[in-house]
């Protein structure tokens, strides 16, 4: 276990070294301490906290050699990353050698300091491109940098294809047979990159995308009714928002009519129904929608008219008959047809 052979490399250790290496590596607890605060409670100096840190280090990797479990656990660390591509998230990482070396007291600060003594593992913080993994080499940081860049390249215009049509498989295969790397490390690469995600529904695609990662009411919204394929009313949207996993707060169906009904890529297509525009649906009221299919189509029956308004409104056959009659917009034709005037 990894938390137990490092408390045998620092037992021999003065009391003031193990608890400046405890405190600066969270070994104790996992809360990380400052050279600041751990000098202000020895009352010495920051650069003297990083002295007795420093010499305290160097004692422990002296006793390395003698700690035979400390080759076995780096031996083992280190094929599991191998088997991996090189790289894992941290997260992931850390589950996993808990599985691995048996040591359900593992955290992430026990890797940090056994990486700091051993010289790998390596540790890659957060920023712009990755979340915080671990690596063995900086040249998998740069395979999987090219990898991430050409997958990008390849999907950044085909959102479509990937939201609706689910063909995101066709463009990753064809990056990891360029990159000659098994599938599910080319999973594994993209897993640390901040510029690939995966919804709630399996979708993968650009972080940047708003059907990957919906942060407002209506983008969670416009979401469900592009997977759903057909109109829903308010409550139903909101009630499907909260069963889906959503990063976010919970949608309330008032907050959900109120955003809806002012963005044009959603049409109100009956009481409280609503679908949206790039399913065909028109916005407009009940008399707008029988004039523009009339503008288009030209002359028609009543039983056309109202099976054309039909698959644009939840509406009751009358209310349409009603706006035929509005003398003002339509006129009947002596065939019986109906047409604008």
């Amino acid at each position: 276990m990894i938390s137990s052979t490092i408390n045998n490399l620092i037992s021999d250790l003065k009391p003031r070294q193990q608890e400046i290496l405890n405190g600066r590596f969270g070994l104790a607890n996992g809360e990380k301490k400052t050279l600041a605060s751990l000098g202000e409670k020895y009352d010495i100096t920051r650069e003297r906290v990083r002295q007795i840190e420093e010499e305290a280090l160097r004692m422990a990797r002296a006793r390395i050699a003698k700690e035979k479990a400390i080759g076995e656990i780096s031996e083992s660390i280190v094929s599991h990353l191998n088997n991996l591509g090189g790289l894992r998230l941290d997260d992931l990482f850390l589950s996993e050698l808990k599985v691995l070396l048996e040591d359900n007291n593992l955290h992430h600060w026990h890797l940090r300091f056994f990486s700091e003594i051993l010289g790998q593992p390596f540790y890659h913080p957060a920023d712009s491109d990755f979340h915080n993994f671990w690596y063995l080499s900086e040249k998998t940081i740069g395979i999987v940098s090219r990898f991430v860049s050409k997958l990008e390249r390849l999907v950044a215009n085909k959102k479509e294809d990937l939201i609706i049509h689910r063909q995101f498989d066709t463009y990753f295969i064809k990056t990891t047979k360029t990159y000659n790397i098994p599938d599910f490390i080319g999973v594994n690469y993209l897993s640390i990159s901040r510029k690939f995600s995966i919804n709630p529904f399996g979708d993968w695609g650009l972080n940047q995308w708003e059907e990957i990662n919906p942060k407002t009411v209506r983008e969670k919204a416009y979401l469900i009714l592009k997977k759903q394929d057909k109109p829903l009313h308010f409550r139903e949207i909101s009630e499907a928002i909260n069963r889906t996993n959503f990063v976010g707060r919970a949608a309330h169906p008032q907050t959900v009519h109120n955003e809806l009904i002012k963005d044009p890529r959603f049409v109100l297509v009956g009481r409280g129904i609503y679908g949206l525009t790039e399913h065909g649906f028109t916005p407009g009221i009940a008399r707008e929608v029988i004039y523009q299919i009339l503008k288009e189509e030209g002359p028609l029956p009543v039983e056309e008219v109202v099976n054309s308004v039909l698959k644009q409104r939840f509406l009751k056959e009358n209310t349409i008959f009603l706006n035929l009659q509005n003398k003002k917009y339509f006129k009947k034709l002596e065939d019986g047809r109906y047409n604008i005037r």
